[in-house]
């Protein structure tokens, strides 16, 4: 390793996966390295569930047992000190019982029981104790779900006290020996013999009392609270239950506020958190209107703001539209930005759903509350807490919303509620009882209530954090750049050997995406010991990489009927050209058919035996790229040559005579609206009105920059730990859109290569480090000269506003931009090659690797992730028992489910 700073600036360039992390050094006029690391997703392949889960239940499990375990040695010793048996491995294995246990519990109930059988029972009664909740909001939770097993469970319970009402059963073993004579226990998740806690208790309590009656002088009364307790259905060995952690304890587990570092982050169920995410929602909203986007304005903020409140479950866009149209006169052609708006094809076929019947945004815990309450009669108290909170002051909401989601006993919540001083306190703490929330919020209340004044004035999320002192993506740190390497994610181990997250850092959750940004952070850090720091940090992250399973397969679903869709277009291509499309032709034909055979701006008809003659028709950008950086299918038409020259670089809006209102401007207008084909998003891009400085700017960030969460955390990590190289210029570790680098790809003649192998993780990262501030101005000036090259004198350029000099447009890239001359042949033949000697003799006739980087120069280097420890189960969990008169056949339960073909043969 060198450990050393390189003589020339490096660039380092990284395409992170949820598999794989590909990277790439370049020089300013050559490829160092190039490599991938490659590592196992953590979540399975079928469920997308964590790999920790099975390890996690396996570890719940043996906790379970051992706390049972531990529980029954107590009470073999309580038995023992009250004289009951003379030895607490009575109740071992090895020390079998004949006598079935079931039946002595009712014979109990009639006749005086041994002290062997006494003990006996009392024991299969505390190992066998029966379902129970903490508390009554858990049993509400377990009785909705009725799919799941907690829902069978609830079913089973009420079934079996169903049966013990109805039939006057005087204790559970009574009625289980009466009802299922043949098998006592529930197998396989059947849930038809459960049998709660209480109602054992209550067996365990009575066979106490009848003992007493008929003589048995172990039936003690001390005995019995030992046992069972005082009554509150807590104390005692039968109840002996770890409590849920709650309270402090499950605050330092959750960790600290983004922002305040010396705060807890808030519940999500707090009036406040939610207030902030509507709030972040409605200011984000963004409507296209007659042509142009634009936020709501103030009347309309004002009749939005409180809808979520005064209605039951969620609020969605099409019950904004009716307020809005109701109160403003919105007109039906508005849309909502960011909605999938399908074609007129599309509703025809039957297979598009309306996007406005899309939730805007959720509020769980103010409707959770709302209809407790209520259902208690609590409904005037319900309105003065809501009003008081919607006024500005939410304090007692947001305690109530704290005490439900942080403590988890009924005690302990009942005991937290009296201190807020609430209206009709008992009847409102009562129904309380039957909530608990469990989700938190990033930032603390503090935060949040310095934040939220700001964006109920309209600001956003990052304009309201800067009002409040607050950086919206990055935290204040300590120190910028204070790491030659990036530090752990993780500070340090638990007692039980779990790794803790540093709290500073705020990293993300999502096993999958910690395990792709730690491989990703191991991958800088020893580059930087093979190379040096860096001048560059330049990074892409796949869309997918924060997506769950479900949505990524949704994806994957999507993407192949698009790709289904591509073939059947291109075989309609060859069947009408007789051969393959080359280059753009496919594009074109797809644009031709969209348009129904016209020219997007003047609607004149396209010859279609003209179509593929060079100069006759060409694909536009109607957002011109060098102003939007915009390469969307949604973003490109076709048209002639002719007038994609005379609209240069401007909108269509802009060349069309939109703002004087012209004629040519309403038939286009009609043109795009009556299209059946076009979708919503088209649509906006082509009668686009507004397209300024300042929007044109916004569609340029977003169209070059990925802005996700966990981009601008990965982003903010590498800034505020990374030294860069002495002497660099560069301040920031720029996270680059995937729009960009599959644009670059395309044009740079990288497709094909990139299909080839599974090295093109490394290709990717090739681009991304390539796709400097530098390359971007090049590609704008490319662009622009394009745009503007046939334009005639006089022409006033849309971007500056000012006539076009064609002396200096001369002076910009006249062909498309690329790194250097070479860079496609050396690229394809760094990832191709991988005999050393062949390699460096290929980069040696370049001319641009000197001695050194030659006899340094490797193949890519693929390495994978070591698994340090065994993942899954060592063997199955399979009991298996000898078959009755034979010492070497084994019998196995099997479940239906499970039965293969193979398995048939085998069956006895």
């Amino acid at each position: 390793m060198k450990d050393k700073p390189s003589a020339e600036p490096l660039t380092f360039g990284f395409d992170i996966g949820v598999a794989s992390v590909g990277w790439a050094v370049l020089a300013p006029n050559r490829i160092v390295a190039l490599g991938v690391r490659a590592f196992d997703k953590a979540e399975t392949a079928k469920e997308g569930e964590s790999l920790n889960l099975i390890r996690r239940n396996a570890r719940l499990t043996r906790r379970r047992l051992r706390r049972r375990a531990w529980r029954l040695r107590k009470v073999a010793r309580v038995l023992k000190q009250h004289g009951v048996i003379a030895d607490t491995h009575l109740f071992s294995p090895q020390r079998p019982f004949s006598p079935s246990l079931w039946r002595l519990r009712v014979e109990g109930l009639d006749r005086q029981l041994k002290a062997e059988e006494w003990a006996r029972v009392i024991y299969h009664l505390c190992k066998h104790r029966g379902f129970h909740w903490i508390s009554r909001a858990d049993d509400k939770k377990a009785e909705a779900d009725t799919k799941g097993e907690g829902g069978k469970v609830k079913q089973g319970l009420a079934a079996t006290a169903r049966l013990m009402h109805e039939k006057g059963y005087r204790t559970a073993a009574e009625m289980v020996l009466s009802e299922f004579p043949e098998a006592q226990r529930n197998k396989q998740g059947d849930y038809s013999k459960a049998l709660s806690r209480a109602l054992l208790s209550d067996e365990l309590a009575l066979l106490f009392r009848r003992q007493r009656e008929l003589g048995n002088p172990h039936a003690t009364n001390e005995l019995e609270r030992e046992i069972l307790g005082t009554g509150d259905r807590k104390s005692g060995l039968f109840w002996l239950q770890k409590p849920a952690l709650a309270g402090a304890d499950l605050m330092k587990m959750l960790g600290r506020c983004t922002f305040e570092r010396a705060e807890y982050r808030a519940p999500k169920a707090s009036f406040t958190a939610e207030r902030h995410v509507w709030l972040t929602r409605l200011n984000n909203l963004r409507l296209f209107v007659d042509g142009r986007t634009r936020p709501l304005n103030e009347d309309e903020r004002r009749i939005a703001l409180p809808l979520p409140y005064q209605q039951a479950g969620d609020f969605k866009y099409r019950q904004l539209r009716a307020a809005l149209a109701k109160e403003t006169g919105l007109p039906e052609t508005a849309r909502f930005v960011g909605l999938a708006y399908p074609s007129e094809a599309q509703k025809a076929d039957g297979k598009a759903k309306d996007p406005e019947d899309d939730t805007l945004v959720k509020l769980p815990a103010w409707q959770a509350l709302r209809l407790t309450l209520k259902k208690a009669g609590l409904e005037t108290e319900w309105e003065e807490m809501a009003a008081a909170a919607i006024d500005g002051r939410p304090e007692l909401l947001d305690q109530i919303a704290y005490v439900l989601s942080v403590f988890k006993d009924d005690a302990e919540v009942e005991a937290e509620l009296r201190k807020l001083g609430l209206p009709n306190a008992d009847r409102m703490i009562d129904a309380l009882l039957d909530l608990r929330f469990d989700k938190f919020h990033s930032l603390s209340l503090k935060a949040l209530r310095a934040i939220v004044p700001h964006m109920e004035r309209g600001l956003r999320y990052d304009e309201a954090c800067e009002k409040a002192g607050y950086h919206h993506s990055q935290p204040p740190r300590a120190a910028t750049g204070a790491h030659k390497y990036l530090p752990p994610f993780y500070a340090k181990r638990d007692k039980d050997g779990r790794m803790v997250f540093n709290e500073d850092l705020d990293v993300p959750r999502n096993p999958v995406v910690v395990r792709a940004l730690n491989q990703a952070r191991k991958v800088l850090n020893a580059l930087v010991r093979e190379y040096g720091s860096p001048h560059e940090v330049r990074i892409e992250m796949a869309r997918d990489l924060s997506r769950p399973l479900d949505e990524r397969r949704r994806i994957e679903r999507e993407q192949q009927e698009y790709r289904e869709r591509n073939d059947k277009d291109r075989a309609t291509f060859v069947e009408h050209f007789r051969r393959e499309p080359k280059g753009a032709e496919f594009e074109k034909w797809r644009l031709y058919r969209e348009q129904q055979g016209k020219c997007a701006y003047s609607l004149a008809p396209i010859e279609l035996g003209r179509l593929l003659e060079e100069g006759y028709v060409e694909i536009d950008h109607a957002l011109p790229y060098s102003r939007s950086f915009d390469d969307s299918k949604n973003n490109k038409v076709l048209v002639h040559a002719a007038e994609n020259r005379n609209k240069g670089n401007r909108t269509p809006y802009e060349y069309l005579g939109g703002a004087e209102d012209s004629e040519r401007w309403r038939q286009f207008v009609a043109f795009v609206e009556s299209n059946k084909a076009y979708r919503q998003a088209k649509r906006n891009r082509l009668l686009r009105k507004n397209f300024g400085q300042e929007e044109a700017k916004d569609f340029r960030e977003r169209n070059l920059n990925d802005t996700r969460h966990i981009c601008r955390f990965f982003k903010n990590f590498v800034e505020s730990s990374l030294g860069l190289a002495d002497g660099s210029k560069s301040k920031r570790c720029v996270v680059v859109s995937g729009q960009l680098t599959a644009f670059l790809r395309a044009r740079w003649g990288l497709l094909k290569l990139r299909d080839e192998s599974d090295r093109h993780h490394a290709l990717d990262a090739a681009v991304v480090a390539a796709c400097t501030h530098g390359m971007v101005k090049r590609l704008s000036d490319y662009a622009r000269r394009r745009e503007l090259e046939h334009v005639r004198a006089g022409f006033v350029d849309a971007e500056t506003g000012e006539i076009v000099d064609p002396a200096a447009l001369a002076r910009l890239e006249r062909h498309f931009p690329q790194p250097w001359p070479h860079f496609r042949l050396e690229l394809e033949t760094r990832l191709k090659e991988d005999d050393t000697a062949k390699l460096r003799k290929a980069m040696e006739a370049l001319g641009t690797y000197p001695p050194e980087a030659l006899n340094h120069l490797r193949p890519i280097f693929v390495s994978r992730a070591v698994a340090r420890r065994s993942e899954g189960e060592l063997h199955a969990a399979t009991i298996r028992a000898l078959k009755d008169g034979a010492d070497t056949v084994a019998v196995e339960k099997v479940p239906l489910t499970k039965i293969t073909l193979a398995k048939l043969e085998k069956m006895v």
